[in-house]
């Protein structure tokens, strides 16, 4: 859809229908100029059976496509293991360069480091390059406090700096720290800003008081 129709493909559902053998069901959204359209459509409609696709359009350049189509091994793997895709190696990446897809490229959570390598295993196979890992880490989440960040806001919290009047200024917080004064406040602006968003994703919008 990228290539040749310069189409943008959002995942908002990929996983594993109950029947046997088991299906993947997937729920797209696609973003592209409307004259695209019936040519898009015409696309998706000859890769599945008619009663394996609905498209509806949400507006002028977005289209709502539910598809059911065969589950592949990668997916299948990753679903039977408990693992949670991150990024869909099928799509385009949206921070890859301009003309660079890096399609065979995802993230995938793994509840313990161990399950990594049977994980690279199962869906490799025979006579293909074996699946290489590239980096692990931990995941945080948009609105999780680095380490860094909780022992500032922590340290500033224990020492008064957010009391009424301050008990501690800045370069109290700075000192306890061992750290700058302008190092101090950035890891006290993002981690509160973190502890804001993820207070506001938690209660909703606050909508002021109606005239």
């Amino acid at each position: 859809l990228d290539t040749r129709w310069g189409a943008s493909v959002r995942l908002h559902v990929c996983r594993p229908t109950e029947g046997r053998p088991p299906r993947l069901l997937q729920l797209l959204e696609i973003s592209a100029d409307p004259s695209s359209f019936p040519e898009i459509t015409a696309f998706l409609r000859e890769r599945v059976r008619p009663e394996e696709v609905a498209l509806t359009q949400l507006g002028p350049h977005r289209l709502l496509a539910r598809l059911m189509g065969p589950l592949p091994a990668l997916c299948h793997s990753v679903f039977d293991m408990g693992a949670i895709c991150m990024s869909c190696p099928f799509l385009s990446s949206p921070d890859a360069p301009e003309g660079e897809s890096r399609e065979g490229e995802w993230r995938v959570l793994v509840h313990r480091i161990r399950d990594v390598r049977p994980l690279l295993r199962s869906f490799t196979t025979p006579g293909s390059s074996p699946a290489s890992l590239v980096r692990i880490g931990s995941f945080h989440g948009t609105h999780d406090l680095t380490a860094r960040q909780e022992i500032a806001v922590g340290t500033a919290f224990a020492l008064g700096y957010y009391d009424f009047p301050r008990r501690a200024q800045l370069k109290d917080v700075a000192k306890s720290l061992g750290i700058s004064r302008a190092a101090a406040m950035e890891s006290l602006r993002r981690g509160m800003r973190k502890l804001a968003s993820r207070h506001r994703a938690d209660v909703g919008l606050v909508r002021g008081p109606t005239a």
